[in-house]
């Protein structure tokens, strides 16, 4: 298509319509009370409806709240008319459909720029329209052309996101009613459009010409949206790969997706946010017999298309595919493991500590064990108390003076921490840093106790330093303070257990 066929598409003028829009939403900051004092009296010029008023109040140059013109009622911004306006320029760009002029089935997209000048005489200001960017959307095809050149761009792409953004810092405009209009009456009425207006990212403003395009060369688009799978849409949207997952040509929705019925169904049936990568791993797992059903791939998509993808490759010299999903897929059953990429990780870490331990992975007890999770907290457990066998051995000789602490009151109990073990547990189990201090309390420079409830004496409740003569701190859950229970437990503590000592504590409490 040339030029001339192209543009014979087009308007010539620009409508009343886009006027309004013009004024009443791109540029309704642009309004402006130019304000004079003559003889003493100050009158204001509004360039929204070119009328004067003497004012009530005095208004300031720039001032920071806005006036309200008493002939229009327009709020307006307050400038005084003796002050240079050399780069006082108001500027914004808009996307702009209509109905073409020629095929009744065919939508036009305008990218126009308008600007208000005001830097010459304020009352003879006139909003200037430039449009440079122009779209014809057809069913089955689309093309893009610019004014300066008349020649034919060989794809679609957005003029919003290419020359109206960056330093350039136009502010941008796409009018939903506008395109609700245009494409009425014509097959793109029903494109699904209406869903992909809001990206992810709420401050962007999309000229929608991606979309149209897409909905002209694919008719699919409709129909992949309606089943729920607008993930396939998306990742065009946002210039992701697709992974060959989706049939663009194909006629029906099973050809397009390559899945059968009850595949969709399912999907459907899930409400799963559906992305190319997921399809694209159930296509392939079904090639090679894997036993999963849809929306089970969608769990397990991200072993292969993520960067854990070098961790599932190493996982494969160990057993094969097929096993591997098996036993995934038994642990997810379980109930503790809600995404395959945990389990990879935590596969992967305890085949590690099983070598370091010299267990023999070659047996598959070993290799598979029951319960990942319990195995993988076992083996911390044991390593852990390997590497720490001294510091154990410390703690252990340092607990008889310990334990002489221990205390009872109100249906609470605190002791001293026995072993780095516990210690690890404690933090892990109260989300706090105490797991750390396992060298400090094994060398005697500080004292950990642990506060329990006398009816869960092996359940972390409070955590409890004591350093030389103060109670340093005294924390629970995810580090949160006492309660005043806990106070005043710590408090007969101190008083019962530390205070009667040679070596006083101070009855105050440090945190």
């Amino acid at each position: 298509m040339d030029w001339q066929e192209f543009s014979a598409h087009f308007p010539t003028q620009i409508s009343k319509s886009l006027v309004r829009y013009v004024n009443e939403t791109v540029l309704k900051s642009s309004r402006y009370l130019f304000v004079k004092t003559v003889a003493g009296v100050q009158f204001a010029y509004c360039t929204y409806c070119n009328k004067q008023h003497r004012t009530v109040n005095r208004l300031k140059h720039k001032q920071l709240e806005p006036v309200k013109c008493p002939h229009c009622n327009s709020s307006c911004q307050v400038r005084a008319a003796g002050v240079s306006r050399k780069y006082m320029v108001d500027k914004a760009v808009l996307v702009w459909y209509e109905k073409s002029k020629v095929n009744p089935k065919a939508i036009t997209a305008r990218i126009i720029h308008v600007i208000r000048d005001y830097s010459g005489d304020f009352k003879e200001v006139e909003t200037q329209y430039n449009c440079s960017h122009l779209y014809l959307f057809e069913p089955g095809r689309s093309y893009y052309f610019n004014t300066w050149s008349k020649v034919p761009n060989k794809s679609v792409s957005s003029a919003f996101d290419r020359y109206f953004s960056g330093f350039s810092r136009w502010e941008k405009f796409r009018s939903d009613s506008n395109i609700r209009r245009a494409v009425k009456g014509t097959p793109f009425e029903y494109s699904t459009w209406e869903q992909y207006v809001e990206y992810e990212n709420k401050k962007y403003v999309s000229d929608m010409v991606c979309f149209f395009d897409l909905a002209a060369r694919y008719p699919c688009v409709e129909y992949l949206t309606k089943a729920g799978m607008q993930g396939m849409i998306w990742a065009k949207l946002y210039n992701s790969p697709t992974h060959g997952a989706i049939n663009w040509n194909g006629k029906t929705l099973t050809k397009v997706l390559r899945i059968t019925k009850q595949d969709i169904k399912e999907a459907r049936a899930s409400g799963l946010p559906f992305e190319p990568h997921h399809l694209r791993y159930y296509q392939l797992a079904r090639k090679k017999g894997l036993p999963i059903s849809i929306t089970e791939a969608f769990i397990f998509a991200d072993l292969r298309y993520s960067m854990y993808e070098d961790y599932y490759k190493i996982a494969l010299t160990w057993a094969p595919e097929k096993k591997i999903i098996k036993y995934f897929l038994k642990q997810l059953r379980k109930g503790h493991y809600t995404k395959s990429t945990t389990i990879l990780t935590d596969w992967r870490d305890y085949r590690k500590q099983c070598e370091e331990l010299g267990i023999n992975l070659k047996e598959e007890h070993n290799l598979f064990p029951n319960d990942l999770h319990e195995a993988h907290l076992k083996l911390t457990r044991r390593i852990k108390m390997k590497n720490d066998k001294q510091l154990n051995e410390k703690i252990t000789r340092r607990l008889p003076d310990l334990e002489k602490f221990s205390f009872e009151w109100n249906g609470y109990l605190i002791r001293p921490a026995r072993s780095s073990i516990e210690l690890f547990e404690e933090g892990k189990h109260l989300l706090h840093c105490v797991g750390g201090y396992s060298n400090s309390y094994a060398e005697g420079r500080t004292n950990i106790f642990f506060v329990r409830k006398k009816s869960n004496p092996e359940v972390p409740f409070y955590t409890m330093e004591v350093r030389g003569e103060y109670v340093v701190q005294c924390r629970g859950y995810d580090n949160c303070d006492m309660t005043p229970e806990i106070e005043l437990l710590v408090k007969r503590f101190i008083a019962q257990k530390i205070k009667p000592k040679k070596n006083k504590i101070k009855v105050g409490i440090a945190v």
